[in-house]
């Protein structure tokens, strides 16, 4: 059955065959039916015979869940020894010196490849974070169903220092909803910091990521720059909503003090004691358990202000000294470049002659400064080591900016489908530091940020229902999709 079958009939002369096919019974056509789909039926059941009843003996019947533990994400570092220059990355007995054998850089390649899993929201679920793990936050955005107009979404497209250049690009303000300073468009819409629901959605996406620490940008209440006017309305307002939503979702709050006009060592030291005073008795404010539980404070610029006059607020001798205070604190300092912009020399007399406990990168990409370079961050980190300085490299997605800065596509660092940020991770565990920084969780006007956006067809989508709220800037879709 299922087969044709044929009969060679002769011509006359012999010489010439043909084939006619014979007319099959109808019975034999209905049975090859019936043959093929018994046959197909035997083997759906002997996929599910070898599926629920063989595999369960040939294999664990364990979950394959990774595991690890919750005290030590990160292989921790030790001062520099000229003896065992690295130090294992184990989790376990990490202070302890081995040579540098295949085996242990296989097991760095583990521990790389775990953090990895952990900050793109793998590993064992929401609940395995690590405060080790921190995330530039941006509290600056506002919105009229909270606020009564947009901030920052609206940014304005920056001119460039040649008119020229200038002329050649669109000019003004971005118009939201449908047209925002940014290249990715968020998966909340352009959303309000002060929206409750929004704050606690961030801090629920910062667990689900594994990153245990929200480092949130903060000007003083009094502080003035015209330029930022937006980012200090909203800076000190928006603490006690992180606070209590981060409270919740069970991870803590650090503050990043930006520059602010007439900002000094002295002021900073005071901002210090505003936020510990206005806001550490919160369960939510960060305080690092391997640092004599000291809240972790990260300054940006800190490279303009002399170290003769950090030293006056951060050495022990120091005349307006917080250190053995109720206000001493972590404070890490912003490291660009050293005497050179090619290299870290200088650098280290800095941190000594001002009394910072450690550093940090920042920047999002090996292109705009020496220490934001991967390639340098060994050096870095034995520089820092050796000075008994915490260390913090700071990892980025990419870069792109070009909705408030057009004429700066230069600078752009791909995103390569996520393979740029696994590359600067992978770099940055590989040197040990005492934290990692991520920036940032919600940068979007320089396209750093890790927060969920919105794929571009649902973009298009969006752009087609609000035609009239401005597309006129000429962009024709948000290069960031690339």
């Amino acid at each position: 059955n299922g087969f044709r079958f044929f009969r060679i009939r002769a011509s006359k002369d012999g010489q010439r065959l043909s084939r006619q096919r014979m007319i099959l019974p109808r019975r034999w056509k209905y049975g090859r039916s019936l043959s093929l789909l018994a046959f197909l039926a035997a083997v759906v059941m002997g996929f599910f015979l070898v599926q629920f009843l063989l595999f369960p003996y040939l294999d664990d019947p364990k979950p394959l869940k990774p595991q690890r533990p919750h005290d030590a994400p990160l292989p921790r570092r030790t001062s520099a020894s000229t003896t065992h220059p690295r130090r294992s990355p184990l989790p376990r007995g990490w202070d302890r010196p081995v040579e540098v054998t295949s085996a242990a850089v296989a097991e760095r390649k583990t521990v790389a490849k775990r953090v990895l899993v952990e900050a793109r929201g793998g590993g064992d679920g929401i609940e395995d974070v690590s405060e080790r793990v921190h995330a530039f936050y941006y509290p600056w955005y506002a919105a009229p169903d909270t606020d009564g107009e947009y901030q920052h979404w609206n940014h304005q497209i920056m001119p460039h220092w040649q008119r020229a250049v200038t002329n050649r690009y669109p000019q003004g303000n971005h118009i939201p909803p449908s047209n925002i300073g940014a290249n990715f468009y968020p998966t909340l819409g352009p959303y309000s910091s002060l929206n409750r629901t929004v704050a606690y959605q961030h801090m629920l996406w910062y667990k689900r990521a594994g990153i245990g620490v929200c480092v949130v940008s903060w000007y003083p209440p009094d502080a003035f720059d015209q330029a930022q006017e937006a980012s200090i309305e909203h800076s000190d307002a928006v603490v006690p909503l992180l606070l209590e939503a981060a409270q919740r979702a069970g991870i803590k709050v650090a503050f990043h003090i930006e520059p602010y006009k007439d900002r000094t060592a002295l002021s900073v030291a005071e901002d210090i004691r505003y936020l510990i005073r206005t806001y550490g008795r919160s369960p939510a404010f960060y305080r690092s358990r391997d640092h004599a539980n000291r809240p972790v404070v990260y300054v940006y610029d800190s490279y303009h202000t002399p170290a003769a006059e950090w030293a006056s607020v951060l050495s022990p001798r120091g005349s307006h000294s917080i250190r053995g205070t109720e206000f001493d604190a972590v404070i890490l300092a912003l490291w660009v470049k050293g005497e050179s912009p090619t290299s870290s020399s200088g650098i280290e007399q800095f941190f000594i002659q001002s009394s910072f406990d450690g550093a940090y990168t920042y920047f999002a990409g090996s292109k705009f400064a020496w220490g934001s370079n991967p390639h340098n961050w060994p050096d870095l980190s034995s520089t820092t080591s050796r000075a008994r300085l915490l260390f913090s490299p700071s990892v980025g997605p990419g870069y792109i900016d070009t909705r408030v800065r057009p004429w700066n596509g230069g600078n752009t660092i791909p995103r390569s489908g996520g393979q740029q940020y696994d590359m600067v991770f992978r770099s940055a565990v590989s040197v040990c530091p005492d934290f990692i920084s991520i920036t940032s969780f919600n940068e979007w006007h320089e396209g750093t940020q890790i927060e969920p956006a919105m794929p571009m067809s649902q973009v298009r989508s969006f752009w087609k229902g609000n035609r009239g709220t401005g597309g006129s800037f000429g962009w024709s879709k948000l290069e960031g999709y690339k």
